[in-house]
């Protein structure tokens, strides 16, 4: 049985976090990003063939108690039947960063994005300690902190039922700097792509099959 029914279509949905979904890194011909989340709609329309419209509510810079006071509030006057929700990367880099309160913000974010009824897409954060442009000295305690997050994001999406897209199971994608700007941090357009793809197949996971 299927651990996290959902339905086979979506024609609401919200993305909410930081420059990952906000789409830095992948520019359309207008000057204005896209990102995955646009990509995604666009699949999951053609893939479904009902229209999905995104709002796209993330902003560059976002920790996650932003995203709980700034984005979730807009929740309730848009309906949505898909929300996603990837955050974290600006929480691992502040020097008081704490694991205990980040369990308790991720899990109060998952928690009423679940409460929505809406079908809820989260990821880790991927393993890009070796690949961003780091002093030396820095790279072990990026590793721990991105795999301290991973891991409690891991487990607060189980526990509210939400689906997670692991990019550490992912180790041949972060090593590709074809996917990265040139900050290796943010994906381009290709690396939206993919993502886009991937959060298609974790939704439709039957249709990516076949």
């Amino acid at each position: 049985m299927d651990p996290f029914p959902a339905p086979r279509s979506w024609s609401q949905y919200v993305a909410l976090g930081d420059s990952l979904t906000a789409g830095r890194g992948d520019v359309g011909p207008d000057g204005l990003p896209i990102g995955w989340a646009r990509r995604l709609a666009a699949l999951l329309t053609d893939r479904t063939a009902v229209n999905c419209a995104l709002t796209n509510l993330a902003v560059d810079g976002a920790t996650v108690s932003r995203v709980l006071a700034d984005q979730v509030p807009r929740l309730g006057d848009l309906a949505p039947d898909l929300v996603s929700a990837t955050v974290g990367m600006n929480d691992i880099r502040g020097a008081q960063f704490s694991p205990d309160r980040f369990a308790a913000d991720v899990g109060r974010l998952l928690g009423a994005l679940t409460q929505t009824g809406a079908t809820v897409l989260t990821c880790t954060l991927p393993d890009i300690a070796d690949v961003v442009p780091l002093p030396p000295e820095y790279v072990a305690t990026a590793r721990r902190r991105l795999a301290q997050a991973s891991d409690i994001i891991r487990e607060q999406a189980a526990a509210c039922g939400a689906l997670c897209l692991d990019t550490w199971a992912m180790k041949d994608v972060t090593a590709r700097p074809d996917l990265f700007t040139a900050d290796r941090l943010h994906p381009n357009a290709n690396g939206h792509r993919m993502l886009a793809a991937v959060f298609a197949d974790l939704l439709l996971p039957a249709q990516s099959a076949a």
